[in-house]
């Protein structure tokens, strides 16, 4: 098999923040002139765009190849989106759902796709309030991203558990670690993709949930990882938006050496490859059913790091920590160095300790209501630990201590 593996395999990332009224806490209503400002923004190489509403504020990060580089682009952003917002007298949090909701709706963008989607689906536009955070890696040909797509089909649950950060909604608890997740399964073609036989069969499955007039076009496909029709990349769409840059910058990293491990047959588990499989049905000898599949994504959603997961080699049911080290030992080969390695494993074992974003905020909330869970994600948004620092240029390589 042809080897993918490299310490520099390029990826990107990018992350939705919520705008909101420093007085009040709701969603915030910028001007058309600020949030040109917002666009603006120049900071770490990233691209701003608008998202679904007009208190979301998405960027994109440059094509990266390094974890430093990757850290240094989000602390840079975060840091001119937070200083641009105050003058605005509002603040960008980045918290995967909003903790209160407007009586009426928010702003749609001013933009022709978002109009266009709240025209069409005005009861999901409504409330929308959702904030993610992406990673795109890119892949050498479609073959190798779809033997990605199916490798990676039992952890899509761990890295939702380990990015999860919206348990509130509405101003009280969801009982969900990710409400987010729960929230985007409403869309029309969502969850875990279908195990693919080959590029040929995932090409002729799209096209075909494409003819119908519920999706118009390759944006509508919404599974937690897909194929971009527009760069050589494959889009893992599982994680809520990052309390802190060093959590972001180490998911998307653990995200990257999985996608590798994925494309290199490398993941455990009988879906890694399927050359010649009916796609149509569970190879024979994986406990990985479609419905377990979903019954595991919806139950990361809920448990987050608090509870169980299923594991994702055995399908048992384990401790979420143990599912989440089972990440880092399939990972472990597909670091670029060792300092990338202990990063990553650091900020995991952090996130397992706290119970990641979704139990800072739950804390938050016992302590002093909203109004600490937003003071503690604006602190966040633009935190820098130098305990998580990563190199970038001249890191040491794979053999170094």
């Amino acid at each position: 098999m042809m080897q993918y593996w490299s310490v520099n395999t390029q990826f990107g990332i990018e992350e939705e923040f919520l705008l909101v009224a420093q007085h009040t806490g709701s969603p915030a209503t910028p001007t058309p002139e600020q949030s040109a400002g917002l666009l603006a923004i120049d900071a770490g190489g990233c691209t701003l765009s608008r998202e679904w509403l007009s208190c979301q504020i998405e960027h994109g990060t440059p094509v990266l190849t390094e974890g430093g580089t990757a850290l240094e682009a989000l602390q840079a952003v975060r840091g001119a989106v937070a200083e641009t917002v105050t003058g605005f007298g509002m603040s960008a949090v980045p918290l995967g759902t909003s903790p209160l909701l407007p009586d009426a709706g928010s702003a749609i963008s001013a933009d022709a796709r978002y109009q266009h989607l709240a025209q069409l689906l005005p009861a999901i536009a409504a409330d929308q309030y959702i904030n993610g955070m992406h990673v795109h890696v890119a892949i050498p040909d479609r073959e190798a991203g779809v033997r990605a797509l199916n490798g990676l089909r039992p952890w899509y649950p761990v890295l939702t558990a380990l990015g999860a950060n919206s348990p509130l909604w509405r101003g009280s608890d969801s009982g969900f670690a990710s409400w987010r997740s729960i929230h985007y399964r409403r869309w029309m073609i969502t969850g875990i993709p279908p195990l693919f036989a080959d590029a040929a069969d995932h090409d002729a499955r799209v096209s075909a949930l494409l003819t119908s007039d519920a999706a118009e076009g390759p944006a509508f496909i919404g599974w937690l990882g897909r194929l971009s029709h527009r760069h050589p990349t494959i889009e893992i769409r599982t994680c809520d938006v990052q309390l802190t840059a060093a959590d972001a910058a180490a998911i998307a990293l653990l995200t990257r050496a999985l996608v590798t491990a994925g494309m290199e047959g490398a993941l455990a588990g009988p879906d890694s490859e399927v050359p010649g499989a009916a796609a149509d049905v569970t190879r024979a000898g994986s406990p990985w059913t479609p419905e377990l599949l979903d019954l595991a994504h919806w139950q990361a959603a809920q448990l987050g790091l608090t509870g169980r997961l299923l594991d994702p080699v055995t399908a048992a049911s384990v401790p979420a920590v143990e599912a989440a080290e089972r990440a880092l030992t399939a990972a472990q080969p597909f670091f670029a160095d060792r300092q990338e390695e202990r990063f990553v494993r650091a900020a995991i074992a952090r996130l397992c300790s706290t119970g990641g974003g979704a139990g800072r905020q739950r804390r938050a909330l016992a302590r002093g209501g909203v109004p600490a869970v937003l003071e503690d994600a604006v602190r966040l948004l633009t935190e820098s630990d130098p305990v998580t620092e990563l190199g970038s240029a001249g890191s040491p390589d794979r053999d170094s201590d």
